[in-house]
């Protein structure tokens, strides 16, 4: 029996109600990517380094990570921390190691654990290693030219205790040696040596040397130091072959 039938025999009036669906509910947004993200060493402890950033909208807190490669350090820290006077977050993480680069990452994160991240670089206190390296023998092969330009990486101002400070490029301040051993590989024995002390080194520097043994190879091992030594990874090695 139709509906409008049986209703007129029930009695009853029939009224259509359309059920409006509930409106999506508004995705929870993810915070973003922490801003005016930067790492200053410490003026006071040069084993520690200063991050600072912008607040994000929606993180609860802020997950720090630092790295070495071989080492890592976490820090968290809560959105509700007190900014300080220029209107950022700032934490103070371990970066202890002369010679190494430390990735150190800030990851926002709201309650459920989302959130965006961003990395910067703290770069090593010591110098790093000489570039555009090359050997050539000249004349009769008994004599060598060696060549090579200064470390895109000098270092920190300060040393071997204390604080560090970024050295000026436009005016640097750096005593920086660069000390050149001339190594004959048969027998390991050093033939001659050169060392440089300086604050600009911005020109290639060549080296030459005579009364090579044109049968045997020979290499330039090269060691940049300054006030908070060397690092035996960073040392260049040049390598002149036999003839």
């Amino acid at each position: 029996m139709k509906l409008a039938r049986l209703a007129a025999v029930l009695g009853v009036a029939v009224t259509a109600v359309l059920v409006a669906p509930h409106p999506a509910s508004a995705a929870a947004t993810i915070p973003g990517t922490p801003m005016g993200l930067r790492n200053v060493r410490s003026a006071q402890n040069a084993a520690q380094t200063l991050v600072y950033w912008k607040p994000v909208a929606g993180a609860t807190n802020y997950r720090i990570s630092v790295t070495d490669g071989a080492t890592n350090w976490s820090y968290v820290v809560a959105a509700t921390q007190p900014l300080n006077a220029g209107g950022t977050h700032q934490v103070t993480v371990a970066t202890p190691d002369k010679c190494s680069r430390y990735k150190i990452t800030v990851a926002s994160r709201d309650a459920e654990g989302q959130g965006s991240s961003i990395s910067v670089t703290e770069k090593s206190l010591a110098p790093t290693t000489v570039i555009k390296a090359k050997a050539v023998r000249t004349g009769d092969g008994t004599k060598a030219t060696f060549t090579y330009t200064a470390p895109q990486w000098k270092g920190y101002l300060g040393g071997p205790t204390g604080g560090a400070q970024a050295d000026d490029t436009a005016n640097p301040k750096m005593s920086f040696t660069s000390t050149a051993q001339l190594i004959r590989i048969v027998d390991n024995k050093v033939i001659a040596t050169n060392t440089a002390t300086g604050a600009a080194w911005t020109k290639a520097r060549a080296l030459n040397f005579s009364g090579l043994d044109l049968k045997r190879a020979y290499v330039l091992k090269i060691t940049n130091s300054n006030k908070w030594g060397s690092c035996a990874a960073q040392t260049g090695r040049i390598l002149l072959k036999a003839n």
